[in-house]
């Protein structure tokens, strides 16, 4: 008798293994056992991949239309709603045992920081085919992307270079903005806006590359240079180009189109590379991320693979963002990553602590007050 129970707990022992190898590769996405055209079989029978992605118009015909084309058995279902609103429902869905994502696509700041630490995101590489993953193919090499510290949830395809600083030149010197410090200088004092830097997003990310270039104190110094803030980039775009205040930091180079289509803000334009000793890639929206316990695994995982090959990233780059990809022609030539630059992601996560500390400065030395708690509303 005891030996019958004996055997009948090995055979339990031997099945619960099965089952969680089962479950493993399960979650771990469709299997590379399994032939390529099998997947893509099994993507068809699924029939639909339901996608996060970012909102508006250009990222819905990159994200959907550009691979409906290429893939018109598989149906994406897609939401461009906020992140951080989307996250946090989405969170709510899964503790009720509610699993209807396959595939995030967005910016990092909410799915590497309570999204990955509730288990949202699943390992990505064991979905990730090898010729997707080559490192010739990747500015900086496929590693480089990866901005989770495990290197193994979220990955950044977008590679723009940010450009921190932009100037109207038909009103400020050359002569007088010839460093990166020059913004300091009192003739420029109440002739700069900034995207705000106390809150997550392109102030903060434009305080840090000035962080990197020339320190916290010089930070908290330009922070006092009677700078206007907004969180309004289109309005930035109209100040800088018609002069009111002709030094932009954190305005979106994208703001400034509907500008110079027009034929205005012709000389407004970035400080030059040789300005700093350290320049950011900027990734905004271009990440990507397969969710755990994804309901569509196959389809998700041709989803995933398209859009990091060269035709998802071509329908990317009309956004217009830049991608890392080396064979992808970039939508704004002069942000593409330099082979004799340094560059640092500072959305990535080992930035993180960084990043918000950044906020609190700017909240001090803004606010006069030491601000409360943590500012990154995006969490």
């Amino acid at each position: 008798m005891a030996q019958g129970a004996r055997i009948a707990a090995h055979v339990l022992r031997l099945v619960g293994l099965l089952v969680g190898a089962l479950a493993v590769a399960l979650a771990s996405g469709a299997a590379f056992a399994d032939d390529w055209t099998d997947v893509l079989a099994k993507a068809r029978q699924e029939g639909t991949v339901v996608v996060h992605g970012a909102p508006g118009r250009s990222y819905n015909a990159a994200l959907v239309a550009a691979f409906n084309k290429a893939h018109p058995d598989i149906k994406v279902l897609f939401s461009g709603s906020s992140g951080a609103t989307e996250i946090a429902k989405v969170l709510r869905e899964r503790q009720a045992g509610i699993y209807g994502w396959d595939v995030w696509v967005s910016g990092p700041t909410g799915a590497i920081g309570g999204a990955k630490e509730a288990r949202f995101l699943a390992p990505l590489r064991p979905v990730l085919r090898p010729e997707t993953i080559a490192d010739d193919k990747w500015t900086g090499g496929f590693e480089f992307g990866w901005l989770d510290t495990e290197k193994k949830y979220f990955y950044a395809f977008d590679g723009t270079i940010q450009q921190p600083v932009m100037v109207n030149w038909d009103v400020v010197s050359r002569n007088d903005l010839a460093t990166l410090a020059d913004l300091l200088k009192p003739q420029f004092v109440g002739k700069i806006v900034w995207h705000d830097p106390r809150l997550a997003g392109t102030g903060n990310g434009t305080s840090q590359t000035i962080f990197h270039n020339l320190g916290e104190q010089a930070l908290i110094a330009l922070y006092k240079q009677k700078v206007v803030y907004t969180t309004n980039g289109h309005q930035m775009a109209e100040w800088i180009v018609r002069g009111r205040y002709p030094i932009a930091i954190g305005v979106q180079p994208s703001e400034l189109v509907d500008f110079q289509s027009q034929g205005l803000g012709k000389n407004v334009g970035a400080l030059p590379d040789d300005y700093y000793k350290e320049e950011q890639i900027s990734v905004g929206f271009g990440n990507v991320g397969l969710v755990d316990r994804a309901p569509h695994i196959n389809a998700a995982t041709v989803y995933i693979n398209w859009l990091l090959s060269k035709e998802g990233q071509e329908a990317w780059v009309k956004v217009p963002r830049n991608s890392r990809r080396t064979d992808v022609v970039p939508a704004f030539p002069e942000l593409t990553p330099k082979k004799d630059r340094d560059y640092f992601v500072g959305q990535a996560e080992r930035f993180t602590e960084e990043r918000l500390r950044l906020q609190r400065v700017a909240k001090q030395a803004i606010d006069g007050a030491p601000p409360r708690g943590d500012t990154d509303a995006t969490r």
